[in-house]
């Protein structure tokens, strides 16, 4: 595989940002939605529909204070008539690779290019090892040498018995610019993660939140989920964490850190996405955090948080009953 190895970089990421009298940075941010079953667009037969909304995060001089607006008047739908199984449009994450802004479809397997309020079908990934006849259901994308990384929960299916019956969400892909794909199995990798942080098997981890930083040479997991116990859909509601896991190079190590208290303040939150804050060497994270309880609205916040675990803004909860699962300063 040569010729998948041996391509030209990639055209640079582009931040707009604002430097303020007060030395303090003003940056854009973009978030979007993972709406399930409410993606679709009842009052109109095949159309999904996923919500993007701007936003201004503000950094003081110092990096030690952080305030984020919102602007809902920006939220803009994206949509298509692509489905599967009359789902569509459930939008995971964000990430500007090659110069496009794109966005997986955690249903379709569609990784879609966001532009000018369409979304435009770039790549299909299926499930697994890549000869399956299922779209993946991709949860993160990251960059690392200038391949576009998409990966899932990271976690077996299991059945009620406790079998194992899939390993496909174990699997990652690995794309080019110029819209290749390698299916490349983590299993060991999502194996190491949840034994070092304490959840072997039939306990799990479900990550949403994966980043790869240039800078710190560090992989970065915020997992969604934890459990030490197998699967029980009513229980993982309120299986959310504050673990940040980081990882070397080659997966092989890994340092698992506490964000804010010990214990787990708001167990019915968990990561959905993170960026770094530009400018901070990739030491200050903004992340997401998704509510999903069965009976109740769903809810999202954000926070901001120090690669030590230290807190610097607090939950703070997104207005509208939108589950936002991707997060990007553009």
């Amino acid at each position: 595989m040569k010729s998948f190895i041996t391509l030209s970089t990639i055209i640079p990421r582009k931040i707009h940002q604002e430097t303020k009298e007060d030395g303090s940075t003003v940056f854009d941010l973009l978030i979007v939605t993972d709406m399930d079953n409410f993606a679709k667009v009842e009052s109109q037969k095949w159309k999904w529909r996923a919500i993007t909304r701007k936003g201004k995060l503000t950094l003081d001089a110092e990096k030690k204070n952080v305030n984020v607006e919102w602007d809902t008047e920006s939220d803009q739908d994206i949509a298509s008539g692509l489905n599967y199984k009359g789902r569509a449009m459930e939008l995971s994450d964000l990430s500007e690779y090659n110069g496009h802004l794109l966005s997986p479809d955690d249903k379709t397997g569609m990784l879609y290019e966001i532009k000018d309020g369409k979304a435009i079908p770039w790549v299909f990934l299926n499930s697994g090892p890549g000869n399956t006849t299922k779209g993946m259901k991709v949860e993160w994308l990251t960059i690392r040498n200038d391949f576009l990384y998409a990966g899932g929960h990271g976690a077996e299916y299991r059945n009620e018995n406790g079998d194992v019956v899939s390993e496909d969400p174990m699997w990652i892909k690995i794309i080019t610019k110029r819209g290749e794909v390698r299916s490349k199995n983590w299993n060991r990798v999502f194996s190491r993660v949840r034994n070092e942080a304490g959840y072997p098997a039939p306990g799990y981890l479900t990550h949403e939140a994966v980043q790869w930083s240039e800078k710190l040479q560090q992989w970065l997991f915020l997992p969604r989920k934890a459990s030490k116990t197998p699967y029980v859909e009513s229980e993982d509601e309120k299986k959310g964490t504050n673990l940040l896991i980081k990882g070397t190079p080659d997966l092989k190590s890994f340092e698992v850190v506490r964000i804010g208290t010990e214990e787990v303040e708001h167990p019915d939150r968990g990561f959905s996405a993170f960026d770094f804050i530009p400018g901070t060497e990739d030491r200050l994270i903004a992340a997401i955090k998704s509510r999903e309880v069965e009976g109740e609205d769903p809810e999202s916040y954000i926070t901001v948080f120090d690669v030590d675990g230290n807190v610097l803004m607090e939950d703070m909860q997104l207005d509208g009953n939108y589950k936002f699962e991707g997060l990007y300063f553009v």
